[in-house]
C-alpha cells in the first residue's frame, strides 16, 4: 500500500511538473510578444522621428540655398551697378588679407 501510495504521489508530481512547463512556456512566450512588440513600436516611432528630423534639415538646406542665390544675384547687380566701387571695396579686402597675413609671419619669427 505504500508503494501505491508513492506511486500516486510520483505520478501527481509528474502531472504538476508538467503543467508547470506549460505554464513556463506559455509565460516565456508571452514575454516575448510583449518585448518584440515594444521594440516594434520603439522602431517606429524612432522612424518616424528620424523621418520628421530629416524632413526639417530638407527645408533648412532648401531655405539656405534660396537665400544664398538671392544674396548671390543681390551681389552681381550691385557690382553691375557699381564697377569702380567694387573693384575698389575688393582690393581693400585682398589688401587686409595680406596685411593680416604678413602681420602673422613676421610676428612668429
Amino acid at each position: 500500500m505504500a508503494d501505491n501510495t508513492l506511486q500516486k504521489e510520483v505520478d501527481h508530481l509528474k502531472e504538476e511538473l508538467g503543467q508547470l512547463r506549460k505554464e513556463m512556456g506559455n509565460l516565456v512566450s508571452e514575454v516575448k510578444n510583449r518585448g518584440q512588440s515594444a521594440a516594434h513600436t520603439t522602431k517606429t516611432k524612432a522612424e518616424q522621428e528620424l523621418d520628421e528630423t530629416l524632413e526639417k534639415l530638407n527645408r533648412a538646406y532648401l531655405s539656405a540655398r534660396k537665400t544664398g542665390e538671392q544674396a548671390a544675384t543681390s551681389l552681381q547687380h550691385e557690382i553691375k551697378q557699381h564697377p569702380v566701387a567694387s573693384a575698389g571695396i575688393a582690393f581693400l579686402g585682398i589688401a587686409f588679407l595680406v596685411g593680416i597675413a604678413t602681420g602673422k609671419l613676421f610676428s612668429q619669427k
